[in-house]
């Protein structure tokens, strides 16, 4: 083999080389997407079961068990808002604002950890989305989802409506 040959092959095979790492490069560029889209829609669902859980739980303090008398302003003072004494954990609470300020913390099965935070607060129908002091029929769940697997945090927020039954 002469050397004209031989640099052609040393050619090629820096070609392949080249193509092989853009080959291997966009392969695992795909497969970072791929479990970070994984890890979101997990992180979502959790949030979505959190919000769903605490959906069951009564409006207020005092609407436990039973009608408040006087509507809203028998609702818990928006610089109340969070567990009652003796609520310890999340398993004990009974109202939506108990959640105010709540941190969970957990493992999924496939080993992603995270962490949710809970912020709970009185808005007005004319403004869902700021949280006021003015007690009202609506209190919004603020969540917000910290994990090392993902590149943002997750945010996601609720309305819930107090409907005398």
């Amino acid at each position: 083999m002469g050397r004209a040959e031989l640099m052609l092959v040393l050619g090629a095979l820096a070609i392949f080389g080249r193509f092989s790492l853009i080959v291997n490069n966009t392969l695992l560029d795909n497969s970072t997407r791929v479990l970070q889209s994984e890890f979101e829609i997990t992180g979502i669902s959790i949030l979505q079961e959190t919000i769903s859980e605490v959906g069951l739980k009564a409006f207020d303090e005092a609407s436990v068990g039973s009608i408040p008398a006087a509507i809203p302003s028998d609702f818990t003072a928006a610089s109340s808002l969070g567990p009652d004494g003796g609520e310890t954990d999340s398993s004990m609470f009974d109202d939506v604002d108990d959640y105010n300020g709540l941190t969970i913390t957990g493992t999924t099965i496939a080993g992603m950890t995270y962490a949710i935070t809970t912020e709970v607060g009185y808005v007005s129908i004319t403004d869902l989305v700021n949280l006021s002091s003015t007690l009202s029929t609506m209190k919004r769940m603020n969540l917000t989802l910290t994990s090392d697997y993902l590149s943002n945090d997750l945010n996601l927020s609720y309305v819930y409506s107090y409907i005398r039954e």
